[in-house]
């Protein structure tokens, strides 16, 4: 399984922590960024990463509008 980098990022871009999950697929990283937006309110937004790929950027605006 590939391993999927998540960077929840404060609106300087900069992230204070990471988490890296292994799992099946993309179809599985929008819903645990949703999750860390909702984890780490003083982010603002999400950015997730296999390897050297940028997978998404999630903003909490279109997080928030989606729910």
């Amino acid at each position: 399984m590939p391993i999927y980098t998540f960077y929840p990022c404060r609106s300087d871009g900069s992230s204070p922590t990471f988490e890296a999950f292994d799992l099946l697929g993309d179809d599985e990283v929008l819903p645990r960024a949703r999750h860390l937006l909702d984890e780490h309110p003083t982010c603002a937004f999400v950015t997730v990463w296999q390897g050297d790929r940028e997978v998404l950027t999630l903003p909490r605006a279109v997080h928030a509008n989606s729910r």
